[in-house]
């Protein structure tokens, strides 16, 4: 098991008939009749910032997709951690207790995703907008550290599978970001 990630464009909502029980065969016989993948969005109540703009609802998305592996789940912690180190000096945990504290998202370059779910969720377009932004703005910054840890210029030491392994999940998350920017949404499934 692990986690995959998939981030769809242009989301309209559609509604479920009357009468309809989510994931029966009759659900399932409706979906297959919609004009593209039915995808039934929520809000996280624990991350309520990373779900603005999100209907709770069904949607078809009509625009681009776009989905990759995040990896394991210890994977994409391992990841995630290594972003905070490589973005902001400072571990997953640190970035967690600084959004605790009630430091905002727009303080905290990358937060929305150190601080979210490692198993489901959704993230909605708003989210996704500041997070395409932080993966340009900081590409060369975030890479630039990382070349410190795999040359070991740096207290935190990564390998060459490591290195290589983050830059290509860094690309993959880039991309999720810039299609779920337009109205859209990163499933995390």
């Amino acid at each position: 098991m692990g986690l995959d990630i998939t981030a769809i464009s242009e989301v309209e909502p559609i509604e479920i008939p009357e009468g309809i029980k989510l994931w029966s065969d009759e659900y399932y016989d409706w979906e297959n009749e919609q004009d593209g993948y039915v995808w039934n969005l929520y809000q996280d109540e624990v991350f309520p910032e990373q779900g603005e703009g999100l209907p709770n609802s069904a949607v078809v998305a009509h625009g681009e997709d776009f989905g990759h592996r995040a990896g394991s789940y210890s994977g994409y912690n391992e990841w995630r951690n290594l972003l905070a180190r490589a973005a902001l000096n400072l571990t997953d945990e640190q970035v967690w207790a600084r959004v605790d504290s009630g430091v905002g998202y727009t303080e905290i370059p990358f937060g929305e995703i150190i601080n979210f779910s490692d198993a489901d969720g959704t993230i909605g377009p708003i989210a996704s907008q500041k997070l395409y932004n932080d993966f340009v703005q900081y590409e060369k910054d975030v890479l630039n550290m990382l070349d410190r840890f795999y040359l070991k210029f740096e207290e935190h030491e990564i390998d060459g599978e490591t290195y290589h392994w983050f830059k290509q999940k860094y690309k993959d998350w880039k991309e999720t970001f810039r299609v779920a920017s337009n109205n859209g949404a990163v499933i995390f499934h």
